[in-house]
């Protein structure tokens, strides 16, 4: 009876497989081997492969990706690879397979695939698994997707399961000449990136070389399949969607001791060369990576102590040595892995940073300085991504030369100034609960930069501590930043209105400011139009405001908004359903908003060539006085930088440059114009709305624009400052609101030329003179205040209790004073200073404690009878007292906290 029968094929049954269920693992697989009982899924089976390979001939990664295209290309349509940044989707950080090019687009039906069938070689990167990369002899953070893909509409349908199986095989037997019995395929569901289906796990010799998904599920909160929690119910259209692995295959072909020797075995030979640390012979690697194989999860402990009683080592010494050279070995097997890696990413511009994908960026980078450091490595980085990049015959289009350098060191330097301060943190951190545990150095290393490695070292070498650093450890830091990202934005729900199709008349002519329409639908306040020139908000560009006229009445606009096809106006009075009414935009407005837009379009290019190409959006809002965008770039925009780019905008405005917006379909859209498309956002149509400003920026847009550049005027760059790392605020004006501006500034400096009563020439010499007396002053009032300050603190009251010594002051104090107060008590040990500042109807009292004593728990303590409001840490505290305290109630208090 089989209890799949949806993967019950012909293809099997006329080929003579049999299907049987793992003696291991209990799950169905298809096999020509009769004598067969296990799946050859690890732990199940072995490698056995390793020094046996069953393909033909050696193939290299660039040979076995042409072979595998090769095969294909004459019967499916060749996709050049997509980025490993997915621009196009908001759901996910990285392209963790081939499948993600084309979801949710192309999979919910929306848009047609770019070649239907297609095949292609797709980078990809996952990064759950870092911990594993080096010791398994299997795992990668990065690897190309293989794969020929097929979308079904209905009864259209290009190719199913059969099919798919006989592609297969015949690639798997007929090009790579695989011997058919060794060839299995397991039954087993597959999910991933919001959509589902049956699948097959291909294996060869104990090695998954494929994954053959039959994608017909979609999630769905009310479906009626449950894949592991998670509700899924059927597709409109069927997808094959298969997955090799190129790595996997080139190393099957190969049959050498790890996946990393097939993969990169040049670069692992210049790191060995370049090192002074010992490393596995590939023998006693192979070993390693069979017994790996079967170790699941994987534990380093227990595979070193499977292989020394293989081997029947039992000398201590001997056994030591290997698992020094274990890890030697994974230090340069993770070094070349991830250095790969990083091509990928820096060849999309991604900035390391402490969020989102430029945080993998920086992990990778400080894994990869880390194992330089164990290595004693004397190359660099930037080398071994340069190796990569000339070894990957052409998969990586672009080598940023300029920006990797100055990426790495940046970052090289940030990594040292880290490890320096490292220390006393680690030991501060250690010290508070003479321990340290997972959550310890996850916040070491999330937030500083610490690697578990380095806080062991610490800690065994200055306070004899043993840290128990979990194998997945970075696994678990990482998985907390790759979790998919919901948009948390509140949307109205496309079942509030009726779905009434409003015509968009600002897309006919932008320059539409009054237009008549018929009331479609009428609710409260909120009226649908068969047709509108009003503008709903989008796109970084605010809503459009104005009125309609009913009759003898102007009813106000206050608020536009999309709602599927429907254009929801928001109203200050209610117009009945049916009513013919006449609309009336603010065109002046809305021709300040569109100069902005515009602007917003030409800053975004002129930036991307001034400051390079890893310039991308990350947010904008458009006003009528200024607007702001948020870009890509690793330091802060320097005065020079901003003026060239003031210039640039000038020149194109001069210029005069045509700004041409059209509606493509989306493939076509993106063979012209390529990812930055996306730079505006994710269109939720099959067309895409481009607007571009010639030879400076095309970008999908749904806003509304100038027609020519010469109509901005000239755009003011107010200010750019760090928004975040990584990532800088531009805030300008362009337009009349340029002009605003500028007037502005000149009349501010008019006020200040009368007020100083120097010309316009001599302003800047007599504003320097006026502010270096104005500091020399300040110096003079300081030094005079320090000393008050300190014969205030000579004279104060002073008692002993318990050994403290206690200061207690009375007077009425400047915030300056009271700072002073507190950095001269921060000097003293073993030290309580109280300090009575009378200001009126209360007393602002401050405590600071340089003993065991805490001020945050004798503040607590005087609060209960003194005190008003209180906040506070253990070394300083405030409150507000409706009573002096004095030295019989601080006795009386510390007494009490002696007693707690």
């Amino acid at each position: 009876m089989i209890d799949n029968p949806d993967l019950d094929l012909n293809y099997f049954h006329k080929s003579g497989f049999t299907r049987k269920i793992c003696a291991s693992c209990g799950k169905a697989f298809w096999t020509l081997d009769g004598e067969r009982t296990t799946c050859g899924d690890p732990p199940c089976d072995s490698y056995t492969f390793i020094g046996n390979s069953p393909v033909y001939k050696p193939f290299s990664l660039n040979e076995m990706r042409d072979e595998f295209v090769g095969f294909f290309k004459n019967t499916h349509k060749v996709i050049m690879p997509y980025p490993v940044v997915p621009r196009w989707r908001d759901d996910v950080l990285l392209v963790n397979a081939s499948i993600y090019d084309f979801q949710p687009h192309v999979t919910s039906g929306r848009v047609k695939p770019p070649g239907n069938p297609l095949v292609m070689s797709q980078p990809s990167i996952r990064m759950t698994d870092t911990d594993l990369v080096g010791s398994t002899g299997r795992h990668l953070t990065s690897f190309e997707m293989l794969c020929h893909d097929a979308f079904n509409y209905g009864d259209k349908v290009v190719y199913w399961k059969e099919e798919t199986i006989e592609y297969c095989f015949a690639f798997l037997t007929e090009r790579l000449r695989i011997n058919p019995i060794l060839i299995t395929f397991k039954e087993k569901p597959w999910f991933g990136g919001g959509n589902a289906g049956n699948a097959f796990e291909v294996f060869v010799m104990g090695l998954e070389v494929a994954t053959l998904v039959f994608m017909d599920l979609k999630e769905d909160n009310n479906g009626d399949v449950d894949i592991e929690g998670t509700k899924y119910s059927k597709m409109e259209l069927s997808v094959v969607d298969t997955g090799y692995g190129l790595e996997r295959l080139t190393w099957l072909s190969q049959g050498t001791s790890t996946v990393y020797d097939s993969t990169f075995r040049l670069v692992i030979d210049y790191i060995i060369q370049h090192s002074s640390r010992g490393v596995l012979d590939e023998k006693v690697q192979g070993e390693m990576s069979s017994i790996a194989a079967k170790i699941d999860p994987f534990k380093k402990a227990i595979v070193l102590k499977e292989f020394f009683k293989k081997e029947g080592i039992e000398t201590t010494e001997k056994q030591s040595d290997i698992a020094v050279s274990f890890e030697n070995s994974r230090s340069v097997f993770a070094l070349a892995d991830h250095t790969k890696t990083l091509l990928l990413l820096f060849s999309d511009y991604v900035i390391p940073s402490n969020v989102k994908v430029g945080y993998l960026a920086r992990t990778l980078l400080r894994r990869s300085f880390r194992y330089i450091e164990d290595l004693k490595f004397t190359g660099s980085v930037e080398t071994l991504i340069k190796m990569h990049y000339e070894l990957l015959g052409g998969v990586v289009r672009e080598y940023p030369e300029k920006f990797i350098s100055e990426m790495i060191h940046s970052e090289y330097e940030k990594y040292k100034e880290m490890s320096e301060k490292g220390k006393n943190l680690i030991l501060r951190t250690f010290d508070r609960k003479k321990s340290i545990d997972v959550e310890d150095l996850v916040t070491l290393y999330d937030s500083n930069g610490l690697v578990p490695s380095f806080v062991e070292e610490v800690l065994l070498k200055d306070r004899g501590y043993k840290v128990d650093i979990p194998e997945d450890f970075q696994s678990q830091v990482i998985l907390r930043h790759e979790k998919l990202e919901k948009s948390r934005a509140r949307k109205i729900k496309t079942e509030e209105f009726p779905q009434i199709e409003t015509r968009p008349l600002y897309y006919d002519d932008a320059n539409i400011g009054e237009f008549n329409a018929l009331v479609m639908y009428s609710g409260d306040k909120t009226i649908i139009t068969n047709q509108t020139a009003f503008y709903p908000e989008g796109g970084g560009q605010p809503f459009d405001l104005g009125y309609f006229t009913y009759g003898n009445k102007k009813i106000a606009v206050i608020n536009v908004r999309r709602v599927g096809k429907s254009i929801v106006h928001y109203l200050a009075e209610n117009i009945p359903v049916k009513a013919k009414i006449s609309g009336h935009v603010d065109m002046k407005r809305r021709k300040q908003l569109m100069i902005h837009h515009s602007a917003t379009h030409l800053l975004l290019g002129v930036a991307r060539q001034t400051l390079g190409q890893h310039v991308w959006q990350n947010g904008v809002q458009k006003e009528v006085e200024r607007s702001r965008i948020d870009i890509t770039h690793y330091r802060k925009i320097s005065e020079n930088e901003i003026r060239e780019i003031e210039e640039k905008c000038l020149q194109v405005i001069i210029e005069n440059r045509r700004i041409k917006a059209a509606v493509l379909d989306w493939n076509s859209a993106l063979e012209k114009y390529g990812f930055r498309l996306f730079e505006g956002g994710i269109p939720e149509s099959s067309k895409l709305r481009v607007v571009e400003i010639e030879g400076i920026d095309a970008e999908g847009c749904g806003g509304t624009h100038l027609d020519y550049t010469g109509q901005i005027g000239f755009i003011k760059i107010i200010s750019a400052e760090p928004l975040q790392e990584g990532i800088q605020r531009i805030i300008f004006a362009a337009g009349y609101s340029a002009l605003g501006f500028v007037q502005e500034m000149q009349s501010r400096m008019e006020n200040i030329r009368n007020e100083l009563n120097v010309d316009l020439d001599h302003l800047d010499s007599k504003f320097k003179a006026s502010w270096e007396e104005y500091i020399s002053l300040r110096k003079k009032w300081d030094k005079a205040m320090k000393e008050t300050v300190k014969n205030m603190m000579d004279t104060s009251m002073r008692f002993i209790v318990d050994g403290i010594s206690v200061h207690l002051l009375d007077g009425t104090f400047s915030q300056d004073q009271i700072t002073e107060f507190t950095r001269m008590a921060n000097s003293s040990k073993n030290s309580l200073f109280l300090i009575n500042n009378h200001r009126g109807s209360f007393i602002e009292v401050t405590v600071i404690s340089t003993s065991l004593k805490g001020s945050d728990s004798i503040v607590k303590a005087l609060s209960q009878p003194a005190a008003s409001y209180s906040s506070g840490s253990q070394r300083y505290a405030r409150f507000n007292s409706t009573v002096r305290i004095d030295e019989t109630l601080i006795r009386k208090v510390l007494a009490t906290v002696k007693n707690q």
